[in-house]
């Protein structure tokens, strides 16, 4: 009985001391501008990480790491959202974006009208290669696969970013009418609503629209309304590039505002600005 003793609290001594002579933390980035995302002004101060987690933020004195960057002269700050990405296809055949990354940006928003699904009925899906590949999908969930596939599967592209999607009315406007300038009919609307369904189910942000030209612009005030019902019910919000930014951009900013409150879903303008002339207001100052 006293050999068990002696012996387990030999193993507890020698675990506590190893315990003890691990590093704090497994990154400490010192001596940074930091710029936290708050709207605080920047300050210098230190950013410790254990796994994938932050783990201390500030002055972190006598801290030992298993790597530590010295940032001085640099800023520190969280990773940039590319808010309005086209990189849908690009991101399957080159997943390190280092012309993103290198700036800064970690997450890519992707779909504006259009979208990487769904690609199904009267739309077929692009060719995409994929690692030297070519590789079709229909879904906005087998494109995330094929965006995360990497780690479990040498069919996967890969990613050094993060993604998310809207879906865009384009490609749920064509799956269903193809080419045709044809007004949808009860039945192909519902085909319409079920799409986003689907395509929020997926992980999809949203409905975003581009209003400007076909497919988008053959779609109604009340088309997009219904449309928009089926991504509030899942959280969603309707994201529009809108009908017209010259002469008539303030009816168009009042159709995506009459969008939102008539589906109770929040409304993002996608370049909300004045491109006729006539409609800018220049001061001397």
């Amino acid at each position: 009985m006293c050999l068990l003793v002696v012996f387990a609290a030999a193993v507890w001594f020698t675990s506590a001391r190893l315990a003890a002579d691990e590093p704090a933390y497994d990154l400490l980035i010192r001596n940074g501008r930091i710029v936290d995302g708050t709207g605080n002004p920047w300050f210098y101060g230190d950013v410790a990480v254990r796994g994938d987690r932050i783990a201390a933020i500030g002055r972190v004195p006598d801290a030992t790491a298993r790597r530590t960057i010295d940032a001085r002269g640099l800023v520190v700050s969280p990773g940039f959202i590319d808010i309005h990405s086209h990189s849908d296809l690009l991101l399957l055949e080159d997943g390190h974006a280092q012309s993103k990354i290198r700036q800064g940006v970690t997450t890519e928003i992707l779909g504006e009208g259009s979208s990487a699904g769904p690609y199904t009925g009267q739309l077929p899906s692009p060719p995409a290669d994929v690692r030297g590949t070519p590789r079709h999908w229909s879904t906005l969930a087998e494109y995330f696969d094929l965006l995360e596939g990497a780690g479990v599967s040498l069919e996967g592209a890969g990613v050094s970013l993060n993604v998310a999607s809207y879906v865009g009315l384009g490609n749920i406007w064509q799956c269903v009418m193809g080419t045709s300038f044809a007004r949808p009919t009860p039945e192909q609307l519902a085909e319409m609503e079920r799409l986003v369904e689907q395509a929020m189910n997926d992980g999809a942000l949203g409905l975003s629209s581009q209003l400007m030209m076909p497919p988008g612009s053959l779609a109604t005030t009340d088309d997009i309304v219904a449309l928009c019902k089926v991504a509030a019910r899942h959280g969603g919000i309707y994201s529009t590039h809108i009908r017209n930014e010259g002469s008539g951009a303030f009816e168009s900013v009042k159709e995506a505002i009459e969008i939102g409150d008539r589906a109770r879903i929040p409304v993002d303008v996608i370049h909300l600005k004045i491109a006729d002339q006539k409609l800018v207001v220049l001061k001397d100052d």
